[in-house]
């Protein structure tokens, strides 16, 4: 999981917005409730300031110069998995919030906003991202391996915290163990497609998403449970939970 909170706590936030005025009082809002807060005002200066420092959550207008927020989002959802973002636009249609949502919105907010309402909406995403398993590890290191999913590569078998065993084929145990070796970050399909020793054609790429999609169904009939194994829109793939490999 990206974690950019301060040694002492302190939550970072990222506000991408043109309008100067409304970002700085956005800004100067987040500030006041004891959050650490960078600016950027387009797309361009956002990637920027990611690449000085990580952050916990992007606040993000859509309707930004030279590249809308939506790409953004789908962008950064793409690159950064568990990055929280919220939207905040004047778009309030059905359509416009769905588009949102599917390009990588955590919470999809219309303008104006209360400040307090998106201090919640913050603090709402960051607390359903919060690692249970790295608290549980700093209490009892043996009980938190034990709430991990285990892949077994030589036995090709996959093992849910509840102890169910799913046996996986060649291909199965590949791509799981290609998606552990990311750690969290997003594999393209012809990262995956080179991994299984094929060529990047759009007909393996497709091969590639059918496998997953009756791996998804696999684990859950036979462990009653999911592994949580997320496709990152028009990219690849990625965990959003640790599995441990041995």
């Amino acid at each position: 999981m990206m974690n950019s909170k301060r040694s002492n706590g302190t939550i970072d936030i990222i506000i991408v917005e043109d309008n100067a005025l409304l970002r700085a009082e956005v800004s100067a809002y987040l500030q006041r409730v004891g959050m650490a807060v960078r600016t950027a005002e387009c797309g361009a200066e956002l990637d920027q300031l990611l690449a000085e420092a990580p952050t916990d959550v992007v606040v993000l207008d859509l309707g930004l110069p030279a590249e809308d927020g939506t790409v953004i989002a789908q962008r950064l959802r793409d690159l950064y998995p568990a990055m929280g973002i919220v939207m905040v636009t004047a778009r309030g249609q059905v359509a416009e919030r769905v588009l949102g949502y599917a390009t990588g919105a955590d919470i999809y907010l219309v303008k104006p906003v209360d400040y307090s309402e998106l201090e919640a909406a913050i603090r709402a995403i960051l607390r359903g991202r919060t690692d249970q398993t790295a608290t549980s590890s700093a209490d009892d290191p043996a009980a938190a391996q034990q709430t991990l999913w285990r892949l077994d590569t030589h036995a090709r078998s996959l093992t849910a915290p509840s102890g169910e065993t799913v046996t996986l084929t060649h291909t199965e145990t590949d791509i799981l163990s290609c998606l552990c070796e990311a750690a969290g970050q997003t594999v393209s399909r012809a990262v995956i497609t080179a991994r299984l020793g094929r060529d990047a054609t759009i007909s393996n790429h497709r091969s590639v998403d059918q496998i997953v999609s009756r791996l998804r169904r696999k684990i859950a009939s036979r462990t009653n449970s999911e592994v949580t194994l997320r496709s990152a829109y028009g990219h690849g793939y990625y965990l959003a939970q640790t599995i441990l490999e041995n």
